[in-house]
């Protein structure tokens, strides 16, 4: 059954009044965003008489100037880096929701395997569409405000989600575009932020740790979800999680409003004065160069080895579920749905730690950049590889899966990092486009 196939009209009352009720929800956020966009760039004015204009080497002998933005405090990084962490879980927790509680909506609506599909796949229409844009706008205006404008909308989307099911599945379809837009932009915008407050040294770890997030908020969707849906039904995972992340997002706003730490809440701007041939700060509102970074050949490199481990990535999170089931059918879930995760967090977090301390020591950047992607896409390949010969051994086999997800993890101390060594004035661009690259896998 293909989408033109679909029934889309008459729709349902319910439908017809939860579309109202959001566009005057859109009306208000609109106005909402247009007042934090003014008060960024008023901040960013104010900032400019502070910054401090560094020169920094782009691959290739481009030169590029860096904004002396305000570094984060301990104190800052502390509350910065956990309210990071819960957004972390929250978003993948709500991108989890759907495909974990699919096969009881199907069961409900009657939707089959090519509409579970559409509604499934719908999502990345719109995740891949704002990759970079998202970070276009946290390099201009700050990723601190776009991570909380984008994460009140898709948790609200998330609650809401139940009332627009129906036998259709038309508009459970564009409201899952819309979500996954709004989710687009965080990883950019979170990218983006991180460069511009942490220093260079310490910058890695704090990846890490974020990332981390993700993935416990992977393992524990697989519980809640289970949870609720066993003793409150399908449509209690969505209004849990979504207000979980609504939550975060009003908890992000009210770290900005503090005057502890919401006074360095934009990005600086940087000085006019600069050679006409050296790329200035996005901040200036001077444009992006897309030639540079789609023709540097170690920037096109970075995108190349983000996709290579996204295939992992998506090997692990999309069929390696399917894979032991098939084969082991009596071995206990928990046991891969779990188990991989939390050895890929834990080695995300200890290869921020790890080449913090190298870098710290003295280390080369590029060296060791070079380390942690060569072990985040030869291990995986290596225990692709054996797993392979494992088909009669579930410990084999689980043992092989977690080497992957554990070597995996070290992609935070290499190509997701990578954008704010190369660019840093640009990092969430850069940090998009290679997202955005990765999505279309």
């Amino acid at each position: 059954i293909h989408i033109h196939q679909m029934r889309i009209w008459p729709l349902p009352w319910r439908f017809r009044t939860s579309t109202a009720l959001l566009a005057l929800a859109g009306f208000r956020l609109a106005q909402t965003c247009m007042v934090s966009i003014r008060y960024a760039v008023k901040s960013a004015v104010r900032c400019s008489l502070k910054s401090i204009n560094i020169v920094c080497r782009w691959p290739n002998s481009h030169l590029m100037y860096v904004n002396s933005n305000h570094k984060w405090t301990v104190d800052e990084r502390r509350v910065w880096c956990g309210v990071l962490f819960v957004g972390c879980m929250c978003l993948y927790m709500s991108r989890n929701s759907l495909p974990q509680a699919i096969v009881s909506i199907s069961g409900d609506v009657g939707w089959d395997k090519h509409q579970s599909g559409i509604v499934l796949s719908s999502f990345f229409w719109g995740y891949l569409a704002t990759q970079v844009l998202g970070g276009w706008l946290s390099d201009r205006y700050g990723g601190e405000h776009i991570l909380w404008l984008s994460a009140l909308v898709w948790s609200v989307l998330t609650g809401i989600l139940p009332v627009f099911v129906t036998h259709s599945g038309m508009p459970v379809i564009l409201l899952r575009i819309i979500t996954g837009a709004f989710q687009g932009v965080h990883y950019p915008a979170m990218s983006s932020l991180l460069t511009a407050h942490v220093k260079e040294q310490e910058r890695t770890f704090y990846f890490g740790v974020v990332c981390a997030g993700s993935h416990i908020g992977t393992v524990f969707s697989g519980s809640i979800v289970g949870l609720l849906i066993f003793h409150y039904g399908w449509p209690s995972v969505f209004l849990v999680l979504g207000t979980l992340g609504f939550v975060w997002a009003i908890s992000v706003r009210s770290v900005l409003g503090t005057s502890k730490f919401g006074r360095w809440s934009t990005t600086a701007v940087a000085s006019v004065e600069q050679p006409l041939s050296v790329v200035g700060a996005s901040s200036t509102g001077q444009p992006v160069p897309w030639k540079t970074i789609f023709t540097t050949p170690s920037v096109l490199a970075i995108f190349m080895a983000h996709l290579s481990g996204l295939f992992f990535f998506n090997i692990l999170i999309n069929w390696s579920p399917t894979y032991f089931h098939e084969t082991f059918p009596n071995s206990q879930s928990w046991l891969y749905n779990t188990l991989p995760w939390l050895f890929n967090a834990a080695s995300s977090i200890a290869s921020g730690y790890f080449c913090n301390r190298w870098l710290s020591s003295g280390s080369n950047l590029t060296a060791v950049r070079k380390i942690f992607v060569s072990v985040s896409l030869f291990g995986p390949a290596v225990g692709l590889y054996a797993l392979t010969y494992c088909s009669e051994n579930f410990a084999a086999a689980l043992l092989c899966i977690s080497f992957i997800a554990t070597c995996h993890g070290a992609s935070s101390a290499g190509t997701i990092a990578n954008p704010s060594d190369v660019a840093p004035n640009f990092a969430g661009s850069v940090f998009g486009i290679m997202n955005m690259l990765g999505a279309l896998e």
